[in-house]
């Protein structure tokens, strides 16, 4: 539900009996339905909090920004503003894809918001491979349908046939993004690679656990190098899965999910 103009539409899922909360944080072009695959084995545990981030799935109707105001920053406020309206104090995070960004930043600016993070298919740099592709969407923005440089994207990262559903719910969301909101949230990838190189250099302060699969070409040996930076960051691979791994093989991701979470369950 989307509550005003000025709140991220979101999902809630409660029980009386849990006192800890998971906020879910999806990728640019996704929504909080690249998370119906962790609902019921989650919800058993913990309450839920599954917002669409702005001008993403049901977010539709907060202000847009040009591509000059937009920033990640103001996507990071997002999130701390629904939490603060729902009366969220401190929750566990779980981002997928250029979500694993947003939480990074939200611990930045409020780390005692955070008891730990789960990232799924981070984006911890932009190798040169990727940089290119990014750039070269930016690029091509100008001159071809939006929603064509979406499956190109989508395709790219996501080639082989065991990537198929996850890549077609990327892209079915992703053509629900307005062309005008589509623009300024490629404005930001103009600056991703000089502030992904800033936060490659900050460890996180709080427990985290890393999941990718082993067919994330993009950014499976980043997750790896910053693993080897700051060892105290768990990283666990599942064989033969793809970028979007909380879909693809929503079995083993949840259940090593759930393995470190209740670690820390009150």
């Amino acid at each position: 539900m989307q509550e005003n103009k000025e709140l991220l539409s979101f999902k809630t899922y409660t029980q009386p009996e849990h006192k800890n909360w998971i906020v879910f944080v999806h990728g640019a072009g996704g929504s909080s339905k690249t998370f119906s695959r962790q609902i019921a084995a989650f919800k058993k545990h913990f309450n839920l909090l599954l917002p669409d981030m702005r001008h993403h799935g049901d977010s539709q109707d907060m202000e847009l920004l040009d591509e000059n105001n937009m920033s990640f920053d103001i996507v990071a406020n997002d999130i701390l503003h629904l939490m603060d309206h729902l009366n969220i104090k401190k929750a566990h995070f779980i981002g997928i894809s250029m979500g694993s960004i947003i939480i990074r930043l939200i611990e930045q600016m409020s780390p005692d918001r955070i008891q730990s993070i789960i990232i799924g298919g981070g984006v911890m740099k932009l190798n040169t491979k990727t940089h290119i592709l990014f750039k070269t969407g930016l690029f091509f923005s100008h001159f071809l349908p939006y929603h064509k440089l979406y499956q190109m994207v989508a395709h790219i990262l996501m080639p082989k046939e065991n990537h198929a559903i996850a890549r077609k719910l990327f892209i079915r969301e992703a053509a629900k993004v307005q062309k005008e909101a589509f623009r300024s949230w490629l404005s930001l990838i103009s600056g991703l690679k000089r502030k992904l190189d800033d936060l490659f250099k900050v460890p996180m302060n709080v427990p985290t656990l890393m999941i990718t699969g082993t067919q994330d070409f993009a950014f499976i040996e980043d997750i790896r190098k910053y693993a080897n930076l700051f060892p105290f960051v768990k990283v666990t691979e599942i064989p033969k899965c793809g970028h979007v791994c909380n879909i693809e093989n929503a079995e083993v991701f949840n259940r090593r999910s759930l393995e470190f979470l209740l670690n820390f369950k009150s």
